[in-house]
This record gives structure tokens, sequence and C-alpha cells, in this order.
């Protein structure tokens, strides 16, 4: 992979990868105990002393107090209904800011972090939005949104990039998981009655909705199949064939954070397809997947 094939990826620390242990052969250690068991943190947006936007009535609370509310909701549904496929924990920026709480979320092995959030903006400002920031973290984001739609039947704003949504922020914060899924939820407007109202009648409903679409996501995304690997490295090449005497092919690099399917796996190149276009097949360096 001398070539470029993938972009900084020499760089790369064998031991370690984004806070979290890696084997020597590259592949992430699992964080389960070898069980089905997935985990997901969730993560309660700003502090108490600097507790966010501030709802008006029904909910006539701050981004932080409510959402540490629906956070506690998400754990318990958890811890009664998904035990055998979901552990949430719950983790405050009190203690340390957003990197203190990342760093906590990824000392206990997540697979994965939801940080809660409502918007605000003008009374008539309306609508769910969820935001990532790595490719890794869009397919959450997107079941999320929808079972947020689903239960409070707002408007669609879309799954948007720190940067589509407000010209950057929430980017450090979506930034720590490395190649692990992390998204941030917007559900409603604080701003807004209407919007207020809904939520916070239906606040048990999107509590379960959200913390169930992530479980199903996160199941399938880590079912342990062995065909199944990510992309480690921020991007990575994909040839003709096994070698870099083979050209690139136009559907990479891809980024991090990637899912492929393994065809085939040789001793240092493995043929491999997307698996939402299976005919998209090439070959990848295997130093470089997991």
């Amino acid at each position: 992979m001398s070539n470029g094939d993938s972009i900084a990826a020499e760089r790369l620390c064998p031991s370690r990868l984004f806070g979290y242990p890696v084997s020597l052969s590259g592949v992430l250690e699992t964080t389960a105990g070898g069980t089905n068991m997935k985990k997901l943190a969730i993560v309660v947006g700003h502090t108490g002393a600097r507790p966010g936007a501030f709802a008006v009535d029904p909910i006539a609370q701050s981004e932080n107090a409510w959402n540490a509310d629906l956070a506690g909701r998400m754990k318990a549904f958890a811890d009664s209904h998904l035990t055998d496929s979901l552990s949430v924990e719950i983790f405050t920026r009190d203690d340390g800011g957003v990197s203190g709480a990342y760093r906590r979320v990824r000392e206990w092995g997540a697979d994965a972090a939801i940080e809660l959030h409502f918007n605000a903006a003008t009374p008539a400002a309306t609508g769910t939005e969820t935001l990532y920031h790595t490719a890794a973290s869009r397919g959450l984001a997107e079941v999320v949104q929808a079972a947020t739609l689903e239960t409070l039947g707002l408007r669609d704003r879309g799954v948007k990039t720190p940067h589509e949504a407000s010209g950057g922020r929430g980017t450090a914060n979506l930034s720590q998981m490395g190649v692990r899924p992390s998204i941030l939820t917007e559900p409603f407007f604080g701003s807004n009655p209407g919007d207020c109202a809904i939520a916070q009648s239906r606040k048990q409903h999107l509590a379960e909705a959200q913390v169930g679409a992530a479980a199903r996501y996160l199941s399938a995304l880590y079912d342990d199949d062995p065909d199944a690997v990510m992309v480690i490295p921020e991007a990575l090449n994909v040839r003709g064939g096994p070698g870099t005497d083979f050209g690139t092919l136009s559907w990479g690099p891809l980024t991090a954070g990637t899912v492929l399917t393994v065809l085939d796996r040789g001793r240092v190149w493995w043929k491999v397809c997307l698996p939402e276009t299976p005919s998209r097949i090439g070959f990848v360096h295997s130093d470089y997947v997991a």
C-alpha cells in the first residue's frame, strides 16, 4: 500500500484507532464480551451550567433538562425491552465538556453515540433534523430520523452535516467517534409552541422509537457477519485487480466507515463489493479494512 491506496494509512497507530483497541491484525476487537450485545452511548446535550436553548410551553425547560429526562427514558426502555441486543449508558458534558464526555464514551467501548438536542429559532420554525459528520454515521442518522418523523409527524428537515445545518456547529461533537457512528438529534423546535406540544405529549414514544431504531441498525451493522468489513482510513482506493498495477475504479476512494461485502479473501488483496450495489466489484488491500 505504499503507492497511495490509503491516504495517510501508513501513519495509523497499529495498536489503537480513534481511541478504540485494535488487534495486531488490524481487526477491531469486540467490546461486548463476544456476544451480540451492542453498546449505545446517549450523550445529553449542553450542561447544567450552560443548558442550551429554552423551550416554550408546554415544555418550559432547557435542552439539557428535557433531554436528560429523554435519555433516562431511552435507557429505561432498553434495559427493560432490549436486554438481548442493546446496552445503553448515559453520558453528560458537565465534567470535561464535549471531549471529556466522548472520552468516557470511547473508554466504555460504545459501538455508537447519539447526542440529544432540540432546535430553536423563530416561533414559526418547525421540523425534525438529524446531524452526522462521517460516512460511517449517515446510516444511523437516516434510521433515527425516519423513526422520529414517524413518531412526531413534523416537517422533514432532512439528514444533514453540521455545515449544511448550521455552518459547522456540532462538528466537534460528531468527530469524536472515529469509524463508529455518531449522530446529533434535533427532533423539534423548542421555540415553536406546536412542536413543543407534540414533543411533550409523545416523549415516551420518541424515546422508544429512537433507541429502538438504533438497536435495529446496530444489530444489522455489527451482525458478526464474517463477510462484512468496514473501511478504516479516511480514504481507500478500490482497484480493478489484486495489486497496485491495476487501475483505481471510479466508485472509489471509499471513506472511513463504508461497509463492504467480502467476496474472496486473498493473501493481501480482498475482492469486495458494496452491499447496496453488488454489481460494483473491486479489490482493496486487507490491511485497511476491519
